[in-house]
């Protein structure tokens, strides 16, 4: 079966400069979802921008608040090292001598999974120091498998880096909604960026029946 069969794919934000204004995603009905994810691309920028998500009773936004979650997705980098001193510390921030930095998800030993924190990047045989535990150690070749996605914590809201070129992901499970009072619409609200930004955003669906044609999910 084919992909465009099994999800369903609606565009939240089209692409465009987040700095020009608020930039609120359209609504969608999650009654015919067993999940959807908040795919975030960011182009080129220079800015920083703000994310949360609403829920609401109708794709009209009726009854609208926001929703909690806790977790998200943000692109991340792979870092070779020699001569390490010791072990760096998971949630600190790795900075070269050039000015790159990161924050620390794993060490392997051998290298570093970091968070993107700035758009410099790592340079061959640069010296990397971990800003709490002090560990040095030696870059083994640049930042490498940008295309890892890595998991983060938040209290229902985090801020998009001005790193160009990454990509942010967010999980909702329909049943974190207030289903009780009859809440199961969502949408991604990205603020003004702080300068330029150009980014969008999709909404990544699994539906609860597969095949084409399959129920819309911008109509309630």
């Amino acid at each position: 079966m084919n992909i465009i069969e099994r999800l369903k794919k609606v565009t939240a934000i089209w692409p465009v400069d987040l700095n020009t204004g608020a930039n609120a995603g359209d609504y969608i009905s999650l009654k015919n979802a067993l999940q959807v994810a908040i795919d975030i691309s960011i182009g080129v920028t220079t800015g920083t921008a703000v994310v949360t998500v609403n829920q609401a009773k109708d794709v009209a936004a009726t009854g609208v608040k926001t929703l909690a979650f806790t977790k998200y997705w943000m692109s991340g980098t792979k870092l070779k090292y020699t001569a390490p001193t010791g072990a760096f510390t998971v949630g600190e921030t790795v900075t070269g001598a050039g000015g790159a930095s990161g924050v620390v998800y794993k060490d392997t030993g051998s290298a570093l999974y970091l968070y993107t924190v700035n758009a410099t990047a790592f340079v061959d045989a640069e010296t990397i120091t971990g800003g709490t535990s002090a560990v040095t150690a030696s870059a083994d070749g640049i930042g490498i498998d940008e295309d890892v996605m890595l998991p983060c914590t938040c209290a229902s809201t985090f801020t998009i880096p001005a790193v160009t070129n990454r990509k942010y992901w967010i999980e909702i499970d329909p049943s974190s909604l207030d289903v009780t009072n009859g809440f199961d619409c969502i949408m991604v609200n990205i603020a003004q960026a702080s300068n330029g930004c150009i980014g969008g955003a999709d909404y990544i669906i699994e539906p609860k029946h597969i095949g084409l044609p399959m129920e819309s999910a911008i109509y309630d």
